[in-house]
């Protein structure tokens, strides 16, 4: 669907708002911007806060999907990357298995429902029928499509494994895949919080259980930050060698 379908489509659905709203969001997520964004942030961070041990935004790190349990969705996973945040962000979280995207996933592939018997269905269809679109569909012709595509991706995962440079069918395609990608945050302790971005990978990777998959960190909080600037400035209080968030630090050299 052309961009001026897509638009139109939204309009007669949402009215100028929902036409407002969805043209905000692809703007705001348009790669230049994001790039800007975070270049913009990293100067700061570096030449006014004194940070030494940021990290590149864009590198991916492993780490093992049953290590996530919570999520947190008021991050947003373009605008907010490389973000160093204090405050209590990483305690107002909710369990990642409890969202309606996972119970919809398991609920197709563990047990076999049909995706219109899945408890997301009906909530996308609602969404297209009165915002003009859900998840990058217009019509419930892009949504069956939609289905397929996850049906495919499970299959993919499942035979191949998961691999982060696949632009796989189905993904943003407003988004370049270095961004793409599964998202989380970390909080002050170090513990991995899901912030969007691969929902079906991310679920997918958790119902088959895979030992590892590679994400992309959206923020830090800020006192974890300070735990990556103590390791960089070489205090051995912290062992480097336990959270995958460190393994950068150990394989650089920093002033």
């Amino acid at each position: 669907m052309s961009l001026v379908a897509r638009a139109r489509s939204v309009f007669d659905a949402g009215g100028l708002y929902g036409l407002i709203s969805s043209t905000r969001a692809y703007l705001t997520h348009h790669p230049a911007l994001v790039r800007s964004l975070i270049f913009a942030r990293h100067t700061y961070y570096r030449c006014l806060k004194g940070y030494n041990a940021l990290a590149d935004p864009f590198e991916l790190i492993e780490i093992d999907p049953n290590n996530i349990t919570m999520a947190n969705r008021e991050i947003d996973k373009y605008l907010a990357s490389g973000a160093i945040r204090g405050g209590n962000w990483d305690r107002q979280t909710q369990p990642y298995e409890r969202s309606l995207k996972y119970r919809s996933v398991e609920q197709r592939f563990c047990h076999e429902k049909e995706w219109e018997e899945t408890d997301i269905h009906d909530e996308l269809c609602r969404r297209i029928e009165t915002e003009g679109e859900a998840d990058g569909c217009y019509s419930i012709s892009d949504l069956e499509r939609r289905y397929e595509r996850i049906d495919q991706l499970y299959k993919s995962i499942k035979e191949h494994g998961y691999d982060p440079s696949q632009n796989y069918d189905g993904a943003d395609t407003r988004i370049e895949t270095s961004l793409d990608q599964i998202c989380v945050s970390i909080g002050r302790d170090g513990e991995l919080i899901f912030c969007g971005g691969g929902n079906h990978r991310f679920s997918i990777a958790k119902i088959l259980d895979l030992d590892a998959i590679p994400v992309r960190v959206v923020v830090r909080h800020r006192k974890w930050q300070r735990k990556r600037e103590k390791i960089a400035n070489g205090a051995h209080e912290i062992d480097a060698t336990v959270h995958p968030d460190f393994q950068d630090i150990i394989s650089q050299s920093y002033p």
